[in-house]
């Protein structure tokens, strides 16, 4: 990760990177923004596809409640002690 410092356009909080799962992030304790690099929206989408793809074939993620209520990589790359 990076020693600069980013400031939000929003709020003007001073941005915490993250890294999760290879992808960095900015997000910003002010107004909770996330701030993502060129590219970067691109390998979460991926690895959200890699994530559905890995469900068993039993389940359909559209229409089972495991599918619809899973815990996405989104939700992985932003919970805490990953």
């Amino acid at each position: 990760m990076s020693d600069a410092t980013f400031q939000c356009p929003k709020c003007e909080s001073r941005l915490d990177t993250h890294e999760r799962h290879g992808v960095v992030i900015e997000e910003c304790p002010g107004c909770k923004g996330v701030f993502l690099d060129r590219g970067e929206l691109e390998q979460l989408i991926d690895a959200e596809s890699r994530y559905l793809a890995a469900l068993p074939d039993e389940v359909n993620p559209e229409t089972t409640y495991q599918g619809r209520h899973r815990r996405g990589i989104m939700q992985q790359i932003f919970s805490a002690g990953q």
